[in-house]
């Protein structure tokens, strides 16, 4: 058996590899904005943050910036769903309880579109926190982790997903009275006709809601690509970098000292 190899198999080059992660910053590719409140429109997707133990808990389960999300709504209100339940809070309020807030928006959602999310957050308002999701969620959240092991293939990692989704966790009975917040934003959407994804909304945290953005590497599969619209209220991190990346600017620009010695 002739076993040689030609001279041009000996020295094929190997292909590159994409090799694929998730963006861990809430500014993607480090594309910081920072906007004004007049700049949200209703219906956009408010993610947040904060220092408290809760809080680091939720991200460093779900190994993201954020723990929790909510809508806008328009006229200067915020629909989220808490542990005391669902609720409709003005913005300066979630504002004054969150470290760094910012904003995705679906493109193409319609006035009346919008204008049906907040009629189901304010339908829903008073309905109960679902503390058995989430407490469901937090193992899931874990065992997840190990889909991103194999970086090369977002189909792989989206199929094991849904794979670990389906053996963890329970699928929705279609009459939910709770609801955690990820969860109330994704019935939102959907009572509205234009659901974020296909995926049930029991098994998506906030942060897999983050990972929907433009540019990013899904969780689970997005019916439509989020779009980053700013940071009203920028974290800790991120106003320190944007500072320093100030100064920089600002030394480069000043003309060279010289000396007369």
């Amino acid at each position: 058996m002739n076993i040689a190899l030609s001279e041009r198999e000996k020295f094929t080059p190997l292909r590159p590899v994409n090799i694929q992660f998730q963006a861990i910053s809430s500014a993607p590719r480090d594309n910081f904005q920072e906007i004004d409140p007049a700049a949200l429109q209703a219906g956009d997707l408010l993610f947040s943050s904060t220092i408290g133990l809760n809080s680091l808990g939720i991200r460093l389960f779900s190994a993201s910036s954020v723990s929790h999300v909510a809508i806008y709504i328009g006229q200067g209100q915020v629909a989220e769903a808490v542990g005391n339940g669902v609720q409709i809070v003005s913005l300066e309020n979630a504002l004054a309880q969150s470290d760094k807030l910012f904003a995705l928006r679906l493109p193409g959602l319609s006035h009346e579109q919008a204008a049906q999310i907040a009629a189901f957050a304010r339908q829903k308002v008073g309905s109960r926190y679902n503390y058995r999701g989430i407490i469901k969620m937090m193992p899931f959240m874990m065992t997840k982790q190990l889909c991103s092991l194999n970086p090369f293939s977002q189909d792989f990692r989206q199929q094991c997903v849904q794979g670990l989704a389906t053996a963890q966790l329970s699928s929705p009975t279609g009459d939910e009275t709770s609801y955690f917040c990820s969860q109330f934003v994704l019935a939102a959407y959907q009572q509205a006709g234009h659901p974020l994804t296909q995926a049930e909304p029991g098994w998506i945290s906030p942060g897999d809601l983050l990972h929907m953005r433009e540019g990013d590497i899904a969780t689970l599969p997005p019916s439509q690509s989020l779009a980053y619209i700013g940071h009203i209220k920028p974290g800790i991190y991120l106003r320190a970098k944007s500072q320093a990346n100030n100064r920089a600017v600002s030394a480069a620009d000043k003309p060279p000292v010289h000396s007369d010695r």
